[in-house]
C-alpha cells in the first residue's frame, strides 16, 4: 500500500517537503559558505598581461573596474550559486507545469533539489566556475530548442564559447550534452551536417585556449609572487593558492594523468573507501534511474532519449584528467536530472512515465532523499585535502 496518493497529497508532502528544508538547513548551519582559496586565485586570472585559459571571469572583473579582495570573491560566489539555484529550479519545475499538485511530480522535485550532487555540491564548491557554464550551457539548450536551425548555432556558439573561455573543461562537461540533445530534437542529414560544422567550431575554439592559454611571461614562482604583491595574502579568510596557479604553467594532458596517477597511488586506500561510500550513497538513485529507463524502453522501445541521458555522463571522461571525483559525478548527476526534466518538458508520454514512476516508487524515492541527507554533498575530491596539501610540491 502506498503512503502517499497519485493527487491531492499537499499536507503529506508539505511536511515531507518541510522535514527535508530543515534537515538540509541544520546540516549547513554549521558552515558558512565561503569561496574556496582555489576560486579566490582563479578570479585573479585576466588578460591584462596575456591571454590565459580561465581568465574570462577574472577579466570581466576588472573591465568593470572591481578592487579584487576577499569581500568581492565572496558577493561573486553568492550571485554564482543563486544563478546556479535558479537555472535548476526553472529548468526542473518549468517543463511540469500544470502537473505541480502531482505526487509524482513534487518527489522528482524533492529528490533533484536534495540530492547530494546538485545543490548540496554548488553549497560545498561554492562559488566554482563550473555554475557559470552550466548556466551559459542552459542558455545554449534553450536557444537550440527555441530558434530554428541554422540561425540556433550561430547564436548559441557565443554562450559556448563563453563557457569555454571561463573553463576549458566545458567541453567534456557540457558540449557533448549540447550535442545529444540538438541530435535529440533533429537527426536529419541536413542538421547533422551544421552540428559537425558547430563541434568544428568549438573543437577549434578548445584546442586554441588549451595550447595558447598557458602563462608565457613568466613562471609559476614568478606568477605567484606577482599576484602577492598585488593582492597580498594577509587574509585569515582565503589565500592564493600556488597549486591553483600552476594550471596556467605546463599542465598539459600527460602532467594531469601524470598527477591522478600520482593521487591514486598514494591516497589510495582513503579514494577506494570514498568510492565506496559514494557508490552506497547513490544506489538508490542508480535504482531509480534503472528502472525508469528500462520501463521507458519498454513502452518507447529504443529511442534518442538514450544518447541524450548517456551524454549527461560525460563529465565522468575527466576521471583520467582531474583528481576531482566527486566533482565529476556531482556535474554528471545534475546534467542527468536537467535531462530528465528537458525530455519529460518536450515529450508527454515521458512526462507521465516519470511522474507515474516516482509516486510508484514512492518509497525508493524516500529512500534516495535520506541517503542524501546522511552523506551530505559530494565534495570535490576523494583524498584531495591531502593531495593539495602536497600539490606544490610536485609543481
Amino acid at each position: 500500500m502506498l503512503f502517499l496518493k497519485e493527487t491531492n497529497e499537499f499536507r503529506k508532502l508539505y511536511w515531507i517537503g518541510l522535514f527535508v528544508l530543515l534537515t538540509l538547513i541544520t546540516l549547513k548551519s554549521y558552515y558558512t559558505p565561503f569561496p574556496s582559496d582555489w576560486l579566490y586565485t582563479h578570479l585573479l586570472f585576466n588578460y591584462q598581461d596575456e591571454f590565459v585559459k580561465r581568465g574570462l571571469v577574472g577579466e570581466i572583473i576588472r573591465q568593470l573596474g572591481v578592487a579584487m579582495s576577499y569581500d568581492s570573491a565572496l558577493y561573486i560566489a553568492y550571485g554564482i550559486f543563486l544563478s546556479v539555484c535558479a537555472a535548476l529550479l526553472i529548468t526542473i519545475i518549468i517543463p511540469f507545469k500544470g502537473y505541480w499538485q502531482s505526487t509524482g511530480c513534487v518527489l522528482f522535485f524533492l529528490f533533484v533539489l536534495s540530492h547530494s550532487g546538485t545543490v548540496q555540491h554548488f553549497y560545498d564548491n561554492f562559488g566554482a566556475l563550473d555554475g557559470v557554464c552550466l548556466v551559459l550551457s542552459l542558455c545554449a539548450l534553450l536557444v537550440i530548442y527555441k530558434i530554428k536551425k541554422p540561425w540556433a548555432y550561430f547564436l548559441a556558439y557565443p554562450f559556448m564559447a563563453a563557457a569555454l573561455l571561463v573553463h576549458e573543461g566545458t567541453f567534456f562537461t557540457y558540449i557533448p550534452l549540447i550535442f545529444a540533445f540538438s541530435l535529440y530534437l533533429n537527426s536529419s542529414k541536413k542538421n547533422i551536417l551544421q552540428l559537425l560544422l558547430f563541434g568544428i567550431a568549438l573543437l577549434l575554439m578548445t584546442t586554441a585556449i588549451f595550447y595558447y592559454g598557458t602563462a608565457k611571461h613568466s613562471t609559476l614562482d614568478q606568477h605567484y609572487k606577482k599576484l602577492i604583491n598585488i593582492y597580498g595574502d594577509d587574509s585569515n579568510e582565503v589565500t592564493i593558492a600556488k597549486g591553483a596557479i600552476a594550471v596556467l604553467h605546463d599542465r598539459g594532458i600527460k602532467e594531469n594523468m601524470r598527477l591522478v596517477a600520482l593521487d591514486i597511488k598514494k591516497y589510495g586506500s582513503e579514494i577506494k573507501k570514498e568510492h565506496l561510500i559514494l557508490f552506497i550513497t547513490l544506489f538508490p538513485t542508480f535504482l531509480i534511474y534503472a528502472d525508469l529507463i528500462s520501463e521507458d524502453i519498454k513502452k518507447n522501445g529504443y529511442t534518442k532519449k538514450l544518447l541524450l541521458f548517456a551524454s549527461a555522463l560525460s563529465p565522468l571522461a575527466l576521471y583520467p584528467l582531474g583528481y576531482d571525483f566527486y566533482r565529476w559525478w556531482s556535474l554528471s548527476l545534475t546534467n542527468l536530472f536537467l535531462v530528465t526534466a528537458i525530455i519529460a518538458g518536450i515529450d508527454d508520454r515521458f512526462r507521465d512515465l516519470l511522474i507515474s514512476f516516482f509516486h510508484r516508487y514512492q518509497y525508493l524515492v524516500l529512500v534516495a532523499i535520506i541517503f542524501c541527507l546522511i552523506k551530505g554533498e559530494l565534495g570535490v575530491s576523494m583524498g584531495g585535502n591531502l593531495f593539495f596539501k602536497d600539490l606544490e610540491l610536485y609543481n
